[in-house]
């Protein structure tokens, strides 16, 4: 019963905590009643994890996710860098975070492109049909995103997608099987696509 209790405690803390702090970086509640619900979130997960002493303890896991919503709050109306990218990409584990990059200078025309600039869209993502997605809408046939990290957010989902069918692209650090990965899932129409970050990659490693 007691392990039934804690187990139900930090998935409600979990839920109220993770919809506040979403509601809050999109703008959808007031500071304060945001802050009030991520509070009580909060409240849930640490009595969950009363030790005999009735001390408190944060795992690792939680102070990962408080860092990570803080980030996303405290940058919400930051002007876009590659270091805030490199970060995002950090915060939401993505995969081959070094092929990503070269995604979004190559897909971006390193941050140029309207696609980029007013649909907020770092990776070329179009709207999906099947997959889960944070994308508010289109904008010229690609997803709009309300932020342009809610893009990064967007592409941990779509390889969240494709490992739930199958593709081990998980636990793999060789840069060259994810370029093969991309290629097999055709990530773009651009048939030179694949090339190109190749060639990317090997200007960065000279």
């Amino acid at each position: 019963m007691k392990t039934y209790y804690i187990i139900s405690s930090v998935l409600t803390g979990t839920r109220v905590l993770k919809g506040k702090v979403r509601d809050l970086i999109h703008g959808h509640v007031r500071f304060k009643s945001a802050m009030r619900g991520i509070l009580i979130g909060l409240l849930f997960l640490f009595c969950s994890y009363r030790v005999p002493g009735g001390e408190l303890i944060m795992t690792e896991e939680m102070r990962f996710q408080a860092e990570r919503a803080q980030f996303y709050f405290l940058i919400r109306d930051e002007p876009f860098s590659e270091e805030l990218l490199k970060k995002s990409l950090y915060y939401e584990r993505i995969r081959y975070q070094d092929i990503v990059m070269l995604q979004a200078q190559l897909e971006t025309g390193h941050y140029t492109s309207d696609i980029f600039l007013n649909g907020h869209n770092c990776f070329g993502m179009k709207y999906p049909e099947r997959k889960p997605t944070v994308a508010t809408g289109t904008y010229k046939d690609h997803a709009q995103y309300m932020y342009w990290f809610d893009s990064v957010i967007d592409y941990g989902l779509w390889q969240e997608y494709y490992m739930s069918r199958g593709y081990r692209i998980e636990g793999n650090n060789d840069n060259l099987f994810y370029l093969v990965f991309l290629n097999c899932v055709r990530y773009a129409r651009d048939p030179h696509y694949i090339s190109k970050l190749a060639g990317m990659l090997q200007r960065d490693q000279t």
